[in-house]
C-alpha cells in the first residue's frame, strides 16, 4: 500500500503537471506551425498551401493575412477581399487592449496577446487588396486602396515612436502613385512619386539601393507633363541618362510587378543563463541588477552556486535568400529590365528592431517574475514544487514568431509600352521564370503581377 505522504506528493505533482502539459502543447511557435504552408508555397502550389492553412484553423490576424494572400494567389478574388476586410477590422479592434491578456502576456509569453501585426504588414494589406481589384478589372477600387495606403503611411509617420525608423514605405508610395495615375490623378501621383524617391535614399531602412529606374522615369515624365519645369530639371540633373520614351498612338503603358521568393521567417532564439546564489543579494528587488550581475558572472566563467536558470526567448528574423538579379520581361517583341523595388525581409528586420528594446525589457521582467514565483513556491511547498514551477516557466517561455509568413521576400518592377491587344509576357532571370497574359488598353496603364519561387 502506497504511504499517504507519497500519495499526497503524487497528487501535488499531477496538479502541477496538468497545466504544464497543456501550456507546453499550446506554446508551439507560430513559425513552426506554418512551416509546411511556406514549403507548399515555395514549391509553387498556393492551393495546397491554402488547404493546409485551413486545416490548421485559427482566425487571428496572422491567419487572416495568410489566407487572404493565398486566396488571391489561387484566384479567389471575392474571398480575398472579404478576408482582408476582416483582417483590417481586427487591426482596428486591437487598439482596445484586454488587461487580462496583458497580464498573461507578462506572466507566460508574448503570444498570449492577440497579434497586432508589424507596422509594414498592416499597410501591405492594402497592396494586395489593390492587386485583387486590378485582377478583377476594378481600377477605381484599386485606386481607393492606393489612397488608403497613403493615409495609413501618413498616420504612422505622424504617430510612430520617435526612435522608430519604419514610418513610411517607398515602394508603397510609388505603387499608390501608379494607381492614382491609372485613375487619372496625375498631380496626386506626382506627390507620391516625389515622396517615394526621397524615401528610397534610406537604403539602410528599406534594403533597396536607391530609387528603381522605373520610378525615376515616371517622376521625370509626370513632372514634364504637369509643367513643373524647375523640379523636373533638378531630377534630370540628378539622374542623368534616364530615358523617358514617348507613348506612340495605339500603345498602352505596362507595369510589371514580380514577387520573388519568401519573406524570411521569424525565429525563436532561446538563451539560458544562471541566477547565482550570491549574485548581489542586496539588490534582489532590482530586476535588472540581479539579471545583469548573474549574466556577467556566467560570461566570465566563474564557479558559483546556481539558484535558478533564467530562460529568455527573443524573436529574430532569419537570414534572407538573395534577391534575384538580372531579371527582365519580354512581350510583343519588346523587353525591359526589372528593378528591385521592395525588400520585405529588410522591412521585417527594421520593424522588429524598432520595438526590440521593449521586447527585451518585457522578456527579462517576465523571466524574473517566474524566478521569484519559483522561490516563493519552494519556500512554501518545498523544493519539488519549486522545481515544477521552474520547469513550467521554462516550458512556456517562447518568443513571438507570428508574422505574415506568405509574403514575398522581394518585389521587382518593370515599366514599358506595348501595342493594344493581348500579349504573352515572359519574365526570366536570377534562376526564376514565369509567364502571364496581359491585355493592353490603348492610352491606359495596365498592370500584370506574377509570383515566382
Amino acid at each position: 500500500m502506497t504511504p499517504r505522504p507519497a500519495r499526497r506528493f503524487r497528487r501535488r505533482v499531477l496538479r502541477w503537471l496538468a497545466p504544464l502539459l497543456m501550456l507546453a502543447v499550446a506554446c508551439v511557435p507560430y513559425a513552426s506551425k506554418v512551416s509546411k504552408v511556406r514549403t507548399d508555397l515555395a514549391n509553387g502550389d498556393p492551393a495546397a498551401a491554402l488547404a493546409r492553412l485551413e486545416k490548421m484553423g485559427g482566425d487571428g490576424l496572422p491567419e487572416l493575412m495568410e489566407r487572404g494572400l493565398l486566396q488571391y494567389l489561387t484566384g479567389d478574388l471575392p474571398g480575398c477581399q472579404e478576408t482582408f476586410a476582416r483582417a483590417q477590422q481586427v487591426v482596428q479592434d486591437l487598439y482596445t487592449q484586454s488587461l487580462t491578456r496583458e497580464a498573461a502576456r507578462l506572466l507566460i509569453n508574448d503570444t498570449m496577446q492577440a497579434y497586432r501585426g508589424e507596422v509594414f504588414e498592416r499597410v501591405w494589406i492594402h497592396y494586395y487588396r489593390a492587386l485583387g481589384y486590378l485582377a478583377a478589372g476594378q481600377p477605381h477600387e484599386a485606386a481607393v486602396e492606393g489612397r488608403a495606403v497613403t493615409a495609413d503611411l501618413q498616420y504612422y509617420a505622424d504617430t510612430g515612436a520617435d526612435e522608430a525608423k519604419y514610418k513610411n514605405d517607398p515602394f508603397l508610395q510609388y505603387f499608390a502613385g501608379l494607381l492614382y495615375e491609372a485613375d487619372g490623378e496625375l498631380n496626386d501621383a506626382w506627390i507620391n512619386y516625389r515622396q517615394a524617391e526621397r524615401l528610397y535614399q534610406a537604403a539602410d531602412i528599406y534594403g533597396v539601393p536607391g530609387p528603381p529606374a522605373p520610378l525615376v522615369a515616371d517622376l521625370l515624365r509626370a513632372g514634364r507633363a504637369l509643367r513643373f519645369d524647375e523640379e523636373a530639371a533638378a531630377y534630370e540633373e540628378r539622374y542623368a541618362g534616364v530615358e523617358v520614351p514617348a507613348r506612340e498612338a495605339g500603345e498602352g503603358d505596362l507595369v510589371v510587378l514580380v514577387e520573388a521568393r519568401l519573406v524570411p521567417a521569424k525565429l525563436n532564439n532561446r538563451m539560458d543563463f544562471p541566477i547565482f546564489g550570491d549574485a548581489d543579494d542586496d539588490n534582489d528587488d532590482a530586476a535588472w541588477v540581479l539579471a545583469e550581475d548573474s549574466y556577467n558572472i556566467w560570461r566570465r566563467g566563474e564557479q558559483r552556486e546556481v539558484k535558478y536558470w533564467l530562460t529568455i526567448a527573443l524573436p529574430a528574423v532569419d537570414e534572407p535568400e538573395p534577391a534575384p538579379g538580372g531579371m527582365c520581361w519580354r512581350a510583343g517583341g519588346r523587353r525591359g529590365d526589372l528593378a528591385l523595388a521592395a525588400d520585405l525581409g529588410a522591412l521585417s528586420r527594421q520593424c522588429l528592431a524598432d520595438r526590440y528594446p521593449a521586447v527585451v525589457v518585457r522578456t527579462v521582467a517576465r523571466a524574473l517574475l517566474k524566478y521569484w514565483a519559483k522561490e516563493k513556491t519552494e519556500e512554501e511547498q518545498g523544493k519539488a514544487a519549486g522545481f515544477l514551477v521552474d520547469i513550467l516557466g521554462s516550458a512556456t517561455e517562447m518568443a513571438d514568431t507570428r508574422s505574415w509568413s506568405t509574403l514575398p521576400g522581394y518585389v521587382l518592377i518593370g515599366r514599358g509600352r506595348l501595342p493594344a491587344g493581348e500579349h504573352v509576357l515572359t519574365v526570366q532571370g536570377g534562376g526564376l521564370s514565369g509567364q502571364a497574359t496581359v491585355t493592353i488598353a490603348p492610352g491606359k496603364m495596365n498592370f500584370v503581377a506574377l509570383r515566382l519561387f
